[in-house]
């Protein structure tokens, strides 16, 4: 089954659809959701998606400010990522959704450069959707609530009114806690506004000093330090926000008022704390790092949230780190999806000792920042696929490595296998960003392999390759003589259709650079604005493809960038190209409501790969979640019609067992070169493969055809040897 059709504009003249049925095996299990595209710095949350009573999973990567959703069906989340369309692009950095206004829909509270922003859940039936409450809530009439973009507030009923209170760390001032009274009741008697006072400056009389340490009662410089020594500010007396800070409000004894479960950017475990106060007035007296049996670890900033996962009706302790980007490069992003089921109840809960993995295990998730590119690298007639990616702790260093998926499936049925963790041993050179695209560089019509990589001893980033000296058997690593940034992007392309292998850059600003190849990947003066991209706000961080999405003989331009969508460029291409057409990707979820824009994330590295056979390349996207993402091409044009039948054989030339695998079922008619028919009517199954025993044919050429019983057919030669 394919899912979410992913259409360019033109009259349907490019149509994708992401498919998630390719199988992928790591370590001899197969992944059951090997294409939903990693977990990286995860916000968990729940409301009901589809309006069948039952509650489904947000999930809000703050890494790529992307949405994931999944229903919950039948006890399992599945993956339903159509209902990502729905939401409000302007979702951004944080994600807490609860009901304000008391109708049984859960509302949307997100980060704004002026605070909070709010959308109401309008969804009435089958319809899903959110109108925008206010652009920023203020408190006391007419001052706007601030919250810091790398914090997560605790929104709940702090005060134990009906309404919904919003606690937050203090904006750019103290590591305080900030209590904000929603004031609905007392203006309506229910719940419903977004009227706020503020309260208290000094909720729970708690003040963060540093990891593992908090003033109760007191302040930090009466403990004889400061709040967060580990500020950059000018001064050691100065009481600041440092970093980043979570809260999740929970009754976790059942006595009817709030806890608190809060973390810090710089500390590596969430900490607990009872309130010995009551609703009203909260008061907290100590600390401990939690759960008690099990504290959270991960290098920096944890984050807790509070949902039922395993479909037992009690919530669960879900954790995540809440790091947008890798600081020191010490988080294993492999690893960042935990819970620790509640054994208890949702009165009094009480969380397992141990953590079991959460979605991501089950699927493609190699850290962050995937890079995939593909080539028959054993040799067996169809494409495996190779993955760079930034990088993972290993043994204490962070290093990136090529992971080798063989495909141990056919030509037109691709199943992969991760066979080698470590491809070509690169780890020993002390590479991160590595970025591979497997090319054609010397021109003798095989695939060899280029990879962009910056070194972690002296920062210095340079573009290599190997050339493929047969079988892809790769020879000595060499450098291109052009100077390259780390968050640069590189593609090789024949660009001005000498046959030889140009290259594009795209800095990270935006700009698109072309450079010919004037032989032996020599490159000259680079030409600026290639297809008119410059740098701008929008152009950042572009990823580049250069394929024939449609099969009618001309190239186009495919880019990412920050925007999140995918881009289409098409024209007469060469060295001046500029596009006669641009299209943005959509994606056509019909039973919902048609077309929408697809944002893929902040930066998404693409590649394209005929995995299918039908001449039409697939599109796969890495992206800084560490997972894939594979879409299949739908298209068609002037370079194929729909009747074509496609035939693979395998291993070519043979001297025994020929294996082949047609595109559709037909009949097989074996030929000598010199046009002698010597076998008829064989059967071939468009699902199975057909194994010939060539063991008594003479050495020589032979041509195998296929039809499928109409005028279509196909002819393939094959060396007998």
């Amino acid at each position: 089954m394919l899912f979410g059709l992913l259409g360019l504009q033109a009259q349907g003249q490019f149509r994708f659809s992401e498919d998630r049925t390719v199988p992928v095996s790591i370590n001899g299990s197969e992944l059951a959701r090997p294409w939903e595209g990693g977990i990286n710095s995860a916000q968990y949350q729940k409301t009901d998606l589809n309006n069948d009573g039952v509650e489904d999973l947000v999930i809000f990567h703050r890494m790529t400010e992307t949405l994931t959703t999944y229903l919950a069906l039948e006890n399992e989340f599945v993956f339903s990522p159509e209902y990502v369309a729905f939401f409000p692009e302007e979702v951004s950095d944080w994600l807490v959704m609860a009901d304000y206004n008391c109708d049984g829909l859960k509302d949307i509270f997100t980060s704004t450069p002026l605070g909070i922003k709010v959308f109401e859940n309008t969804s009435s039936g089958d319809d899903l959707s959110w109108t925008e409450s206010v652009d920023f809530i203020i408190f006391n009439d007419d001052i706007n609530l601030q919250v810091n973009a790398s914090d997560i507030p605790g929104i709940a009923d702090i005060d134990g009114d009906g309404d919904l209170d919003i606690l937050s760390y203090r904006f750019s001032s103290s590591s305080t806690i900030d209590y904000y009274r929603n004031m609905s009741v007392e203006n309506t008697g229910g719940c419903g506004e977004l009227v706020f006072t503020r309260e208290i400056r000094r909720w729970g009389g708690i003040e963060e000093c540093d990891c593992g340490s908090f003033a109760f009662g007191e302040t930090c410089a009466e403990l004889g330090g400061v709040a967060n020594p580990q500020d950059f500010g000018p001064s050691t007396e100065s009481v600041e926000h440092a970093g980043g800070k979570t809260i999740l409000p929970i009754d976790i004894d059942n006595d009817g008022d709030m806890d608190l479960i809060t973390s810090d950017e710089f500390c590596e475990t969430l900490y607990l704390m009872e309130n010995k106060g009551n609703a009203q007035l909260a008061a907290m007296t100590e600390f401990q790092s939690f759960p008690v049996a099990s504290p959270a670890a991960f290098y920096i900033f944890p984050s807790a949230f509070y949902e039922d996962i395993d479909f037992d009706g009690t919530k669960d302790l879900i954790i995540s780190t809440n790091a947008d980007n890798n600081i020191g490069n010490r988080i294993d992003f492999t690893a960042t999806s935990r819970f620790a089921t509640n054994e208890g109840s949702n009165e009094l809960p009480v969380f397992a000792n141990s953590y079991s993995a959460f979605l991501q295990s089950e699927m493609i998730d190699l850290g962050e920042t995937t890079y995939p590119t593909f080539a028959d690298v054993d040799g067996d007639s169809d494409l495996d696929m190779i993955v760079g990616t930034r990088g993972n702790v290993q043994n204490g260093e962070f290093l990136a490595t090529l992971y080798l998926f063989e495909n141990e499936g056919t030509p037109l049925r691709p199943a992969f296998n991760l066979t080698n963790d470590d491809y070509l041993e690169l780890s020993s050179s002390n590479f991160r960003n590595l970025k591979p695209q497997a090319i054609d560089l010397d021109g003798d019509g095989d695939l060899d392999l280029a990879y962009q990589a910056t070194e972690n001893n002296g920062n210095r980033t340079a573009i290599r390759y190997r050339i493929n000296q047969g079988n892809f058997s790769l020879g000595n690593e060499n450098e291109i003589v052009l100077a390259v940034l780390e968050n640069d992007q590189y593609h090789f392309a024949n660009i001005d259709g000498d046959n030889q292998a140009d290259l594009l850059i795209g800095s990270r600003l935006g700009n698109l650079t072309y450079y010919q190849n004037e032989g032996n990947l020599s490159f000259g003066e680079g030409s600026d604005n290639f297809g008119g991209i410059d740098n701008g706000f929008e152009t950042r961080t572009p990823s580049i493809l250069v394929a024939d999405l449609n099969r009618d003989g001309n190239s186009e331009l495919i880019l990412t960038d920050i925007t999140g969508f995918m881009k289409v460029l098409e024209g007469e291409m060469g060295p001046d190209f500029m596009p006669d057409n641009t299209f943005t990707a959509l994606t056509d979820h019909a039973l919902l409501s048609g077309l929408q824009t697809t944002r893929l994330g902040l930066f998404s590295p693409l590649t394209a790969a005929d995995l299918f056979g039908d001449g039409r390349p697939a599109i796969i996207l890495g992206n800084h979640r560490g997972g894939l993402q594979l879409y299949r091409n739908l298209s068609s044009n002037d370079g194929g019609s729909a009747g074509e039948v496609r035939l693979f054989a395998f291993p070519n030339p043979t001297n025994g067992s020929l294996f082949l695998q047609a595109s559709e079922s037909g009949t097989l008619e074996i030929y000598t070169l010199s046009g002698k028919r010597i076998q008829q009517g064989i059967a071939i199954s468009g699902t199975e493969q057909l194994e010939v025993d060539t063991t008594e044919m003479p050495a020589g050429i032979y041509l195998f055809r296929v039809t499928n019983g109409s005028e279509a057919s196909v002819v393939k030669v094959i060396i007998q040897r």
